[in-house]
């Protein structure tokens, strides 16, 4: 099985317990997935998280467009914090997912020997993604490790439905600019980590500058007016967040700028990375007249914003 990267928490392991899939969004039905397995195998166990990245659709259908919710180093970062030991990238090739279901886990089996393997309910896997938990338990009787077959997390959101945590769905919230929804899915608010680079400079000349992020691997909510926050050296400052085109100003371009409330250090200051969780929705983007109308909006914004972190923290 070609290009792996993994990292590794090293612990006096007994048994190793696996599960396999994209890992996207990571969300509670992972999460739960990561801590099934730990109780499977306890402390002095070890757990192995496989997670493909780039997802195999990008490979088998490349004109489809897939966001992603987290970049790998993300996605680790989330998956070692909820028990994970061992994370391995798995770089999808044709060689790769043309394997029948009993050689790639022959594969599995050959680089981890895990005793257990723990999946969602109606996981595939192989060619044609022709294995299900029945090949896994016929397969596992072969190899000696045993399969955990779990349900689905289900989510109930704000408008009272309840559905199957997925990475469709974040996706999905996110594109309405549910953030408040997403939330509940992941277990965490939504974030979007960028490079902070110079913009048209139209906050500061209004009194209310913003870091504008560039370099962004991960999907946007939809267009719209959020409230958050961003850690700046250990600080923890509310963010008033734009996401879209600014229409007052007639772009067409798509820009992520969060204004820091109370921060007093130098946002010329450009290149370095910033991080910003996006935790409420506030409004939507709209043209305004004048920008005299438009600061006048993000005074009342930012008032709205900061009641919103307040409120929750």
């Amino acid at each position: 099985m070609p290009n792996i990267v993994c990292i590794i928490l090293e612990r006096t392991n007994l048994k190793i317990a696996l599960t396999i899939g994209n890992f996207d969004a990571v969300h509670r039905g992972h999460i739960a997935l990561v801590e099934t397995a730990r109780q499977a195998v306890g402390s002095d166990g070890k757990v192995e998280v496989w997670s493909f990245d780039p997802s195999p659709v990008t490979l088998l259908n490349p004109n489809f467009h897939l966001d992603r919710i987290t970049t790998f180093s993300q996605r680790m970062e989330q998956l070692i914090r909820a028990g994970a030991d061992v994370v391995r990238q798995i770089t999808p090739t044709t060689t790769l997912l043309s394997q029948t279901p009993e050689a790639f886990i022959a594969d599995v089996v050959e680089r981890s020997s895990p005793d257990i393997i723990v999946e969602g309910y109606g996981f595939k896997f192989g060619k044609d993604r022709a294995g299900d938990a029945q090949t896994l338990q016929k397969i596992g009787k072969q190899y000696g490790f045993s399969l955990i077959e779990m349900d689905g997390v289900e989510v109930t959101l704000s408008d009272a439905t309840t559905v199957r945590a997925s990475s469709s769905q974040v996706r999905e919230l996110l594109s309405s600019g549910r953030v408040e929804d997403a939330k509940k899915m992941l277990g965490r608010p939504y974030s979007v980590t960028g490079i902070v680079t110079r913009g048209d400079r139209r906050g500061r000349e209004m009194g209310i500058p913003t870091a504008n992020l560039s370099h962004i691997e991960t999907m946007l909510p939809q267009d719209g007016i959020y409230a958050g926050n961003a850690v700046v050296d250990g600080e923890t400052y509310i963010a008033a967040i734009s996401v879209g085109t600014k229409p007052t100003f007639s772009g067409n371009t798509r820009v992520f700028e969060a204004h820091l409330v109370s921060f007093d250090g130098d946002l010329e200051h450009y290149n370095w990375p910033l991080t910003v969780t996006i935790s409420h929705w506030i409004r939507n983007q709209i043209a305004f007249d004048s920008a005299n109308d438009l600061q006048k909006q993000i005074n009342e914004d930012i008032q709205l914003a900061i009641s919103l972190i307040e409120s929750t923290a």
